[in-house]
C-alpha cells in the first residue's frame, strides 16, 4: 500500500484497493477485455482510459459520493443528456431471465428441443434425467427458486451457444 494510504479518505481508501486488486484480477479477466479478446471481440471500455482515470481519482469524495448516491459527477453532467428516471434509478444488478420466460403454455419449440434428453445426452454435459426433472420443475410450479432458474438458465444457454456457434450440441466438439 501507498505510504500515505491510512492518512486518505474512506472512499479513496475502498476505490484504491478496488481498482488495484479487484479490477485487474476479476472484472477485467472474467468479465471484461481477457474474456472479450479470449472470443476474439476487441472491448471498448471508455471509463477506462487513463486520462478519466486519473482526473475521476482526484475528485474529492464528495463529487463521487453524496449521501448514498454513487457517480454523482457522472449523473450531474449527464443531466441534460438523460431523462430523470435513468439519473434518479437506483443500482441494478444483471440477472439472468426467468426459466418461467422460457416454459409453460408458450414454450417455444427450440426449448424442448435444447433440453430433450437426445439433445442432452449428445452434448455430454449435463446429466439428461436431472435437466428433464429441472425442466418438468420449471414447467409445473409457479416460481422456482434462484439456484433452479440459475441451473435452468445456465444449460438452457450453454445448450443454444453449443448449437449457435458451432453447429453441434453441447459436448459433441470435444468428441471430434
Amino acid at each position: 500500500l501507498p505510504q500515505a494510504f491510512s492518512h486518505w479518505h474512506p472512499l479513496h481508501q475502498a476505490q484504491y484497493l478496488e481498482s488495484r486488486f479487484l479490477l485487474p484480477g476479476y472484472i477485467l479477466s472474467s468479465q471484461g477485455d481477457r474474456m472479450a479478446m479470449a472470443h476474439g471481440i476487441e472491448g471498448r471500455f471508455p471509463y477506462l482510459d487513463h486520462r478519466l482515470v486519473e482526473f475521476a481519482a482526484g475528485l474529492p469524495p464528495e463529487m463521487k459520493l453524496k449521501g448514498l448516491v454513487e457517480k454523482h459527477i457522472l449523473r450531474k453532467a449527464a443531466r441534460h443528456l438523460l431523462p430523470s428516471a435513468i439519473l434518479e434509478r437506483s443500482k441494478q444488478p444483471y440477472r439472468a431471465p426467468e426459466a418461467r420466460s422460457f416454459v409453460g403454455a408458450g414454450e417455444l419449440d427450440y426449448v424442448s428441443d435444447l433440453l430433450g434428453e437426445a439433445s442432452i445426452a449428445a452434448g455430454g454435459l449435463f446429466n439428461a434425467k436431472a435437466v428433464a426433472n429441472l425442466h418438468e420443475k420449471c414447467r409445473t410450479q409457479p416460481a422456482s427458486g434462484f439456484r433452479d432458474n440459475a441451473a435452468f438458465v445456465g444449460i438452457l444457454s450453454t445448450q443454444l451457444w453449443q448449437k449457435n456457434f458451432t453447429g453441434q450440441e453441447a459436448g459433441a466438439a470435444r468428441a471430434a
